[in-house]
This record gives structure tokens, sequence and C-alpha cells, in this order.
């Protein structure tokens, strides 16, 4: 069976690459699914402010983790950069929240036709724009539980980091009630 491939953006990653181990190219569920991140999500990792915020994203487990990403030929990848301009246009002129690695990951996600985990705000707004699927974190979550490769003791923990950190997700709340029926 294929893999059903999730694109995991940078602060979808950095919520759950530190709990789940390893996060990502790892088939799970009888879907397969299976997360990938973009290049560019590690040259956006590079950046100093991210390395003293998150130090560990530069510990090999994770950077030896960060090396698999979605394959495509040399069509897709012209037609990936062809809507990345698009996007990116869009960006520039009507929506100026989101960041050239959100614009990639809304390129990527329309020409491979797989989703993208975010809880950014405006690269929702972005996806919803040009009708590219998005899933916020916890519906990801909700996706591994459902397949039992997380149970609800870790997404209590994540939950629970989130808040002592003060980096809970938008529409927490709600999502929370909605996909687990707790409160």
């Amino acid at each position: 069976m294929p893999q059903s491939k999730i694109l995991v953006d940078t602060n979808a990653y950095l919520r759950l690459a530190k709990t789940i181990r390893p996060l990502l190219f790892v088939p799970f569920g009888d879907d397969e699914y299976c997360l990938y991140i973009l290049p560019e999500l590690n040259e956006e990792l590079a950046a100093t402010k991210l390395q003293s915020k998150f130090p560990w994203v530069d510990e090999e487990e994770f950077t030896e983790n960060r090396k698999y990403f979605p394959q495509v030929g040399r069509k897709q990848k012209r037609s990936i950069q062809q809507t990345f301009g698009f996007v990116w246009d869009h960006v520039q002129t009507e929506l100026p929240g989101p960041s050239r690695v959100d614009a990639w990951y809304i390129a990527y996600a329309l020409e491979l036709g797989v989703p993208v985990v975010t809880d950014d705000q405006d690269m929702t707004e972005l996806a919803e724009t040009f009708d590219a699927q998005v899933m916020p974190t916890l519906e990801l979550l909700k996706i591994m539980l459902d397949c039992g490769h997380t149970d609800m003791e870790t997404i209590h923990g994540l939950a629970g980091f989130w808040k002592y950190v003060s980096d809970m997700p938008a529409n927490f709340k709600a999502d929370f009630e909605r996909l687990f029926g707790e409160k």
C-alpha cells in the first residue's frame, strides 16, 4: 500500500518532535501515514533565533530524522516551483503574514495532493485561499491516537507542556474538546 504522506510545518515539528520519537519517516496505521518535512525547514531551523530557543534541534537524533523528504520528480519539481511563485506572489501582495517556507509548504501540499499540519493561522488562511489541505496539530495527534501511534497520556503531556511554555495552538480548547471529547 502506498504511503499517505503528511507534511509537518515548522511549528508543528517543534511542538511534536521532542516527544514523539522519531517523528518523521515512520509509517503508522492501516493507511501507512508518514510524516515529512521540507528541506526548507532545515534552513529555517539553522536561524540563530530558533537555535537558542530549541537547542535540541541540532542533536544527531533529530538532524538524522530530518534527512527524509517527499520524493518528487523533475516535472513535479517544476510544478511545485511554479505554484510557489503564485503562492508567494499572493503572500507579498495580499497576505503578508506567511513566510517563504510557509509558501513552499502550500506549494508542495497542492502539487502532491497531501495535507500540511500547521497551527499558524496566517498559513492556514493561505492554504484555504488556494484550497490546500491543512490540519491542526491536534488533528494529527487524533489520527496518531486512532492508529495506536500515541496515547492519551502523551497527548495530555504535550498539552500540559504547551500550556507551561505558553505555546498553545490556536483554537486549542475547542479543537481538543471536538477531537478528544475532553475539556
